[in-house]
């Protein structure tokens, strides 16, 4: 991969294809999208914007990051999944990109892991008996001929004290979908413990959510929607203006592209996560990174995770603070 348009549009795959060039297949009939392009609102003011910094990650750590999870039993600590076909493990680093440990998925063997997050176990028991869970969404597709797609879950570790090395359990959960195979790097875990797939379409086409209920099965079609053009566009002018992940905290999800950060906000607190994209929205700012891949939320905050990109030779973190 050494062009960068190649590269960009390419996305993160396990084998290294290329995109297919032809034109998209016919997706299955939708309901309408909610409309033309939606915009964000204006960017924070200097006084209340996230403070943003750019850490690097060493080579090796993670070089093709591309999902993030905060831990929840340690500040400052965040889960990473490489995109590398046969993956099996997360690499845990602090907010300085120094690596903490690793975790092994036992049962687990990624062809294209594009999302991870974390959430609800829901209500299939884990083995461990963890009631907060870990989603890793093995569900890039980039010449879109996958027969089925796979959500790997487990019991979200306790870092308190980690060694170099940890061993957890993985459920793997298999999902086709109603209408064909469909390219996706972004996933959301809902309550229930069911997940929300987001398509990342070619050529302008709308994004395309699907459920998944807990423990695999076939996909369900919720909605088609836009989202909030590019603020700055760079590397969405080569590789168009698609969401590469999505992460939540109650009553607000953020959506990564390769050149923003939009902000979704709930209107109440009983507002269904699959509605997210009738929100009020707003951009924030975007920390300076070569290829932003994955997103989680931090508190009032977020932290980016990206590629080393075509030029570069190892991963770094995007970190944006609240004042």
């Amino acid at each position: 991969m050494t062009l960068l348009a190649t590269t960009l549009l390419a996305g993160c795959t396990g084998t290294g294809d290329p995109p297919p060039s032809g034109p998209p297949s016919a997706p299955a009939p939708a309901t309408p999208s909610t409309g033309s392009t939606p915009r964000s609102s204006p960017s924070p003011s200097a006084d209340d914007a996230p403070m943003v910094r750019v850490v690097p990650l060493a080579p090796g750590v993670s070089d093709e990051a591309s999902g993030i999870a905060a831990s929840t039993t340690v500040p400052d600590r965040f889960f990473l999944i490489d995109d590398g076909t046969g993956a099996d493990e997360l690499a845990v680093v602090d907010d300085r990109g120094t690596l903490v440990t690793r975790v092994t998925l036992t049962g687990m063997d990624a062809d294209n892991a594009e999302a991870l997050g974390g959430g609800p176990c829901g209500s299939i028991p884990v083995i461990d008996g963890a009631r907060q869970c870990l989603y890793v969404g093995d569900i890039g597709d980039n010449r879109e001929r996958r027969d089925d797609v796979v959500v790997y879950r487990a019991g979200e570790p306790d870092l308190t004290g980690a060694g170099a090395h940890l061993t957890v359990a993985a459920d793997e959960w298999r999902y086709t979908y109603p209408d064909g195979p469909h390219n996706a790097e972004s996933m959301l875990v809902d309550l229930d413990g069911s997940v929300l797939i987001v398509t990342k379409p070619r050529n302008g086409a709308a994004h395309r959510m699907y459920r998944g209920q807990p423990g695999g099965g076939e996909l369900s079609f919720v909605r088609e929607f836009p989202i909030p053009g590019s603020t700055r566009p760079l590397r969405t002018i080569l590789t168009g203006n698609v969401a590469t992940d999505l992460a939540a905290t109650p009553g607000r999800v953020l959506l990564l592209t390769y050149d923003d950060v939009h902000e979704y906000t709930a209107p109440d607190p009983t507002a269904a996560l699959s509605d997210f994209p009738d929100w009020p929205t707003r951009s924030l700012p975007f920390p300076d990174l070569p290829q932003a891949e994955g997103i989680a939320a931090d508190g009032c905050g977020y932290v980016i995770a990206s590629e080393a990109g075509p030029t570069g030779s190892a991963g770094s973190l995007g970190l944006a603070t609240c004042r």
